[in-house]
C-alpha cells in the first residue's frame, strides 16, 4: 500500500510539472500569436493539471485574442472561481468584460484587481479603471483613476496619454500639454508621449515646440505609422522665422 500511495504521488508530481511546461510553451506560442499551438498546448496542460487557475487565466486570454469573447470569459470566470485573489485574472476578465461596453462589471473587475496589496501592478488595474470611466462619459472619475496610477507608478505611460485625453475632451490643452510635458520628461524616448504633445502644442499654435516634438518623434521611434504621422504634420506646420 506505502509503494502505491509513493507511486501515485510521483505520477501526480509529474503531471503538474508536465503542465506546467506545457502551460509555459503555450504562453510562448500566445506572445508568437501562433494560436492553434498555444491552444493546444494548454488545453492539454489543462487536462493534466484540471485545477490550475493560471492554466485558465492563459486559455481565456488565448480565447480572447482569437476574438472568442464569451470563452474567454468563461475560462477567466473559472480561474477566479479557482482561486479568488487571482488579481491578474480579475484584470483580464475587466479587458474583456470592458470590450464588449460592459462598463460596470468591469469596473468591479479592475477594482478587485487593484484592491489585491499582493498585486503587482496595481497602477494597470487603475489606469483601466480610468479608461471605462473616459468611455461611460465620467471624466471626474476617470482623471482620479489616471492619477491614482501615477501615484502608484510615475511611469506608466498609458495613464499620462488617458489624463491627457479627458484635459483635451474638455478643451483644457493647456493642462494637457502640461500632463504630456511631465510624461517625456520622465520617459524621453516614448514617441507616443511627444506625438501627442505635438498634436497638443498644434492645438495651442505653439508651431515651433510642435516642430520640436514631431521631430523628436523622428528621432526615438522607428514604427512607420508614427513616423508618417510625424512627417505629415511637420510638412504643414509653419516654419521658424529666420
Amino acid at each position: 500500500m506505502a509503494a502505491l500511495l509513493a507511486a501515485c504521488a510521483a505520477s501526480s508530481v509529474d503531471r503538474k510539472k508536465e503542465a506546467d511546461a506545457r502551460m509555459q510553451m503555450g504562453i510562448t506560442y500566445l506572445d508568437q500569436r501562433n494560436l492553434p499551438m498555444a491552444m493546444r498546448e494548454l488545453t492539454r496542460a489543462s487536462e493534466l493539471d484540471p485545477d490550475n487557475p493560471e492554466v485558465d487565466m492563459m486559455l481565456g486570454m488565448t480565447y480572447k485574442a482569437r476574438g472568442d469573447l464569451p470563452k474567454a470569459e468563461e475560462y477567466l470566470r473559472s480561474a477566479i472561481d479557482k482561486n479568488p485573489d487571482y488579481a491578474d485574472a480579475h484584470n483580464n476578465l475587466g479587458i474583456v468584460l470592458a470590450s464588449q461596453k460592459r462598463w460596470k462589471q468591469a469596473v468591479r473587475e479592475f477594482e478587485s484587481a487593484a484592491g489585491n496589496v499582493l498585486y503587482r501592478t496595481p497602477e494597470i488595474a487603475y489606469y483601466n479603471i480610468g479608461e471605462a470611466y473616459r468611455m461611460q462619459n465620467d471624466p471626474a472619475r476617470a482623471e482620479a483613476a489616471y492619477r491614482r496610477s501615477l501615484q502608484l507608478d510615475e511611469r506608466y505611460a498609458p495613464a499620462y496619454l488617458g489624463l491627457a485625453t479627458v484635459y483635451g475632451e474638455k478643451g483644457k490643452w493647456e493642462d494637457a500639454a502640461a500632463v504630456l510635458a511631465q510624461c517625456v520628461e520622465r520617459i524621453p524616448d516614448y514617441a507616443p508621449g511627444w506625438m501627442e504633445l505635438g498634436r497638443a502644442n498644434v492645438r495651442l499654435k505653439r508651431n515651433a515646440e510642435a516642430r520640436k516634438d514631431f521631430n523628436t518623434v523622428l528621432s526615438v521611434s522607428s514604427d512607420p505609422e508614427m513616423r508618417k504621422q510625424a512627417s505629415g504634420y511637420l510638412s504643414i506646420l509653419p516654419q521658424e522665422k529666420r
